[in-house]
């Protein structure tokens, strides 16, 4: 996988619950991680929203799009197209998340 490129045109800050449910206009579905307070302490700044969102999955009808807020700043971990059958299957990777907002394709 290439290094994490930093997204433009991101806050540079996490973003509230709100926020990450308008990402669904660029998708089908926004999925996010909710961390323990353990990483949440770290990861996420005394001054950003409650409900702060740090690990996002914007599900496109064709791929799925990795991003994360690491040292202030939103980075792009990348895309896996669902048509790659040699990458290993996201559902094991989204078990992790919860379905935001939207209609997945993956979700049961």
């Amino acid at each position: 996988m290439d290094e994490p490129e930093p997204v433009e045109d991101w806050p540079d800050r996490p973003l509230s619950e709100p926020e990450a449910v308008d990402r669904v206009e660029d998708g089908i579905a926004v999925w996010v991680m909710d961390h323990e307070s353990g990483v949440r302490s770290v990861a996420v700044p005394p001054d950003a929203p409650e409900d702060a969102v740090v690990d996002l999955v914007l599900e496109t009808e064709r791929a799925f799009e990795m991003y994360s807020y690491t040292r202030g700043e939103w980075l792009d971990y990348g895309t896996q197209r669902k048509d790659d059958e040699e990458a290993p299957p996201m559902a094991g990777t989204l078990e992790s998340y919860r379905l935001l907002a939207g209609e997945s394709e993956t979700a049961e």
